[in-house]
């Protein structure tokens, strides 16, 4: 948000920073990553840090970029409001709704690719990607014991189900349109 308001030197950096991340798969990254990080709850949950901002940081940047020439935010400067405060109380709520969906379907992403980790066996231990990889080889035995990998299955199915609903409900409440439009 800093770099789309005050654009220059800060937004340039941020932009290529985004730009360099964006061009490497993130499953690609988050296993080199952990490869040279090391194994363990603290080295995957920087991992996962390191490559799951990058969406939220595009989209924040390109709507506070776009919020910044509002006239409302123009009117503000010439009343000579802080940017400090202009980023407050009229850049943050207009894409409060944005940070909250594009958060949820990270955490949703973030939650995926960590269970693909653990499938590889490179994630943590005890995660729904361990479950499931272990239920696979169960589906080999005889008789099939099928219900622990369509337990782990439906379970993370679930949850980002659940994510994502609630986000829903979250970006409804803190868009200022639907606000406006309930009122």
């Amino acid at each position: 948000m800093t770099a789309g308001y005050f654009g220059k030197r800060i937004d340039d950096g941020v932009f290529f920073l985004i730009t360099v991340l964006a061009s490497v798969p993130s499953l690609l990254l988050l296993i080199a990553l952990i490869m040279v990080l090391g194994r363990g709850t603290l080295q995957v949950c920087i991992a996962l840090g390191i490559t799951g901002w990058v969406h939220f940081c595009r989209i924040a940047r390109g709507e506070t970029l776009k919020l910044r020439e509002a006239d409302y935010v123009d009117a503000a400067r010439a009343l000579g409001v802080s940017d400090t405060k202009i980023i407050i109380r009229h850049i943050l709520p207009n894409i409060a709704h944005l940070i909250i969906i594009t958060f949820a379907l990270s955490f949703t992403g973030l939650v995926l690719s960590e269970t693909i980790l653990s499938y590889l066996g490179i994630g943590l231990e005890g995660s729904w990607g361990q479950m499931i990889d272990q239920a696979r080889n169960e589906l080999s035995r005889t008789p099939i014991i099928w219900w622990n990998l369509a337990g782990a299955s439906v379970l993370l199915f679930a949850l980002v189900l659940a994510v994502n609903v609630i986000a829903d409900a979250m970006r409804d409440i803190a868009d200022p349109r639907t606000r406006r439009e309930g009122q």
